[in-house]
């Protein structure tokens, strides 16, 4: 194994801190009962997903478009919702009790495009169509599709068939994929595959015991991996080293970045005591816990999934649902450092083309730009120059509402823009 770098991080005597004047998180009320919540996704044009427990409580999937002021409701009656996946084209994929359900048209219908598994509680899409999924039951491995869901075969059989399961996914920049299991019966793994599936390597793991139930990619590149009762680690590619960023006895869900030094990570339980979130501004050095409006900022809450949204706002679910009262910036897209707004498109709105222009900043050559209609139906998903400056023609664009994100390793910007006729 390889040598393991432990840093010295200052370990706080309470499991609360709080360096916040106000509340950090506050209760979303607005939508159906988010105690009995499963899963969440946010759309790059700002839509919120959020699946439902189902069985003897509502199932199904809502849909909010406002920043969670008003739900609607997608369907999928009385099935609990494990997972929720909106992949590059548009689709939605859904994993629930023993099958995987697509929507092509923003979730107004469904069908279901996988029948053989317990259940399906995580799935991860790339832009080139393919899709990893897997979960619990009696799948014991990964599937994958190469039709954005349509289809599906199995991809890889962990090694321990029968005993472990999938329960996490990540994808590195170059496409390349993480997989990380866990095992009732013994230690679980971490196996990734640099040819889109088709061959699989185990990667040593820094555990005793090896239960990844959550992986990361960093916007540096770094992989973070968070395991059952043993704290959460980050692996430096260059160096092939794992260094331990918080003490073990604890069990991290979901790992969140905001630019390259700021860090939240979820925790649904630690032992001995309730979860919450975690949070580091000096890329893991320190960590405090910020709990503050998690039920009154008490220990009892439990945090699964975290994801910012377009707007800049963290969205976390668990037992309960919420967001953070203040905007998250990086130092690329902080209001405190840049008088000019973030991003803007003159003229708005526009006939013919209008000019998107942001604040040039990062080491991107190139960025990704993607351009959706109101419907989240994907228009154009395309690798522009980090000019700070794009021309977008309105030739084949259909008049309406259009939501654009910019993105790169180092920044990400998004807006809206009217086209007329």
């Amino acid at each position: 194994m390889k040598s393991i770098r432990v840093i010295n991080i200052i370990i706080f005597s309470s499991w609360i801190l709080f360096g916040f004047s106000q509340d950090y998180w506050e209760l979303i009320t607005t939508g159906p009962d988010s105690t009995f919540s499963r899963c969440m996704e946010i759309s790059p044009q700002g839509d919120i997903y959020l699946g439902m427990n189902g069985f003897n409580y509502p199932g199904g999937i809502y849909r909010s478009s406002d920043n969670a002021q008003t739900w609607e409701y997608l369907g999928l009656d009385e099935l609990p919702v494990y997972a929720i996946e909106v992949c590059a084209n548009g689709d939605i994929l859904t994993g629930v009790f023993a099958a995987m359900y697509k929507s092509t048209d923003n979730g107004e219908s469904w069908y279901e495009v996988y029948h053989e598994v317990l259940n399906v509680s995580v799935i991860k899409s790339l832009s080139n169509g393919y899709v990893f999924a897997g979960g619990g039951g009696n799948l014991h491995g990964i599937l994958l599709s190469t039709d954005f869901g349509e289809t599906w075969d199995t991809a890889f059989v962990f090694t321990n068939y029968g005993q472990e399961n999938l329960k996490s996914l990540a994808v590195s920049d170059d496409g390349n994929i993480w997989a990380g299991s866990t095992n009732m019966f013994g230690e679980g793994s971490i196996w990734f595959t640099t040819d889109l599936g088709d061959t699989w390597t185990n990667m040593e793991s820094p555990c005793t015991y090896t239960q990844t139930i959550a992986l990361a990619f960093h916007p540096q590149g770094d992989l973070y991996a968070g395991f059952y009762g043993e704290g959460f680690y980050r692996y430096n590619f260059t160096s092939q080293e794992w260094t331990a960023l918080y003490f073990t006895g604890i069990s991290p869900d979901d790992f969140l970045f905001v630019g390259n030094n700021k860090i939240f990570v979820a925790f649904e339980e630690n032992p001995g005591n309730w979860g919450g979130v975690l949070y580091s501004e000096d890329g893991g050095l320190t960590f405090e816990w910020i709990n503050s409006g998690l039920y009154g900022g008490g220990v009892e809450t439990s945090i699964n999934i975290l994801i910012r949204h377009p707007n800049n706002i963290i969205f976390a679910e668990g037992l309960g649902f919420y967001r953070s009262i203040l905007p998250v910036y990086t130092k690329i897209d902080s209001p405190n450092e840049h008088k000019a707004e973030i991003s803007y498109n003159l003229p708005n709105p526009f006939k013919e083309k209008t000019i998107i222009c942001w604040d040039k900043a990062g080491n991107d050559k190139y960025l990704k730009f993607i351009l959706h209609d109101n419907s989240g139906k994907t228009l154009l998903n395309i690798l522009i120059e980090n000019t700070g400056r794009y021309v977008l023609q309105a030739g084949g664009l259909t008049p309406g509402l259009l939501y654009y994100s910019i993105q790169g390793r180092d920044a990400c910007f998004s807006g809206k823009m009217v086209l007329v006729n």
